[in-house]
Parts: structure tokens; sequence; C-alpha cells
């Protein structure tokens, strides 16, 4: 009997202690899996140094980690979109840590723009889904006034927003760039009407040889006055 309620208080006492006072110390990544161009949290338990860094192929850039809670450091940051499985390595008062991630292989970007065909100086919309492609950051392009921002949306991972052309026509490439950097994606649409045309530079005829200058006629000396000879006797 007493074997039995000094097991009940062992499992009772364990039963309140905090995750982090069972976890051992290490490194972990979450999720273990990721979508290309996703999110990871990076969590390092037994170390309490202000220096604590993680870094992997699989990041964009090094990862500094933040104090969070007792002998506990965490951080987070977008992953690469090229898929593969990723070492990690984190440093902490001296000591290194290691996990590895995987990326999976990314999915078509689900954007739009439109219209397709747009008068000069008129409007046009784009937006994207970020559950099944990246989360946008904005959309440029040569023949925008500006580039499109999303203002709308956020709900059910839709986002969108609108832009002004410019007024010359002509078919004009439209750029999607995922937030930080990570991916892009290009469609093209038209501003209707004539496109300008480069004007022809007309070169103009080699010029000849200079002609020669005409040589002075020479004056001959006419009689004793105009010699200086001629002179009279007396």
């Amino acid at each position: 009997m007493k074997r039995s309620i000094a097991l009940l208080s062992a499992l009772s006492v364990l039963t309140l202690l905090p995750a982090t006072a069972l976890a051992q110390d290490g490194l972990t990544v979450s999720p273990s899996t990721v979508r290309a161009a996703g999110v990871v949290g990076v969590e390092l338990l037994g170390c309490a140094a202000a220096d604590a860094v993680a870094t992997s192929p699989g990041f964009p850039a090094p990862l500094k980690l933040e104090p969070n809670g007792p002998a506990r450091v965490t951080g987070s940051t977008h992953v690469v979109a090229v898929a593969g499985t990723y070492p990690v390595t984190a440093t902490c008062g001296g000591r290194t840590y290691t996990a590895s991630f995987t990326v999976e292989e990314p999915r078509p970007l689900q954007w739009y723009l439109h219209p397709a065909e747009v008068e000069p100086g008129g409007t046009v919309t784009g937006g994207g889904d970020m559950n099944t492609g990246c989360s946008g950051a904005e959309i440029t392009s040569p023949g925008f006034a500006a580039p499109l921002k999303f203002t709308r949306g956020g709900n059910f991972g839709r986002f969108s927003g609108d832009t002004t052309v410019i007024t010359t026509p002509g078919t004009y490439t439209a750029t999607f760039h995922c937030q930080g950097g990570t991916r892009t994606d290009t469609r093209t649409f038209t501003i209707k009407g004539t496109p300008p045309t480069t004007p022809t530079t007309t070169t103009p005829p080699a010029a000849g040889p200079a002609p020669k200058p005409k040589p002075k006629p020479v004056v001959k000396p006419k009689g004793a006055p105009e010699t200086g000879g001629g002179g009279t006797t007396r």
C-alpha cells in the first residue's frame, strides 16, 4: 500500500512540472517539414546566453535566438524555396547543437492580374492566395505608374490591391514578389493602343573629297612705272 502511494506521489510531481523541465537540452526545429519559403520556429533548451545564433544553408541569413524563459532561447525565420533536407547548427555559450528540417517541393504560385487588356492610364487589380503559394509582398511592372501593393484581404489567406498603368500602349511584364524576396513569378498584360514606333534616323550620304582651291591668277606688271625701271636719261 505504501509503495502504491509513493508511486502515485511521484507521478503527481511529474504531472505538475512544466514541459520545459521534462525536455532534454537540445535544438528543435518546428515544423520538421515545411513548405518552400515557409516559416519555421527554432528552440534551444539549456541555453541562457544572449549571443545564441542558429545557422543553416536552408535559412536566408543567420537567425539570432532571443531569451524566452529560463535556459531557453527561440526564434523564427523563413526558409529557402529549394526542396531538400537542411542541417541547422546553433551555438550558445561555447556549446554547439545540431538539428535538421526538410523543405517540400515548391507549389506553383497562385496569383492574378486583371484585366489582361487595359486602357492607357486605367486601373488593374492584382492579388493571390498565400495558402497555395506564398505571402505576397507586391507586384511590379514597367507598365505600372507605381508598384501594386496589397491593401485588402488577409482573411482565409487571400489578399489584393490596385494600381494604375502608364499611358504608353504596349505589352508589359508584371512580376509578383513573395514576401521576403524568396520567390517571384511573371505574366504579361497589354495597354491598349498603338505602341509608339522608334523614329528611324536617316544617315546622310558620306561627303566626297573637298574640292581643291582654285589657284589665284598671276598678275603681270605693265610698263616701267609698275616695274620700277624705264627711267629717262638726259
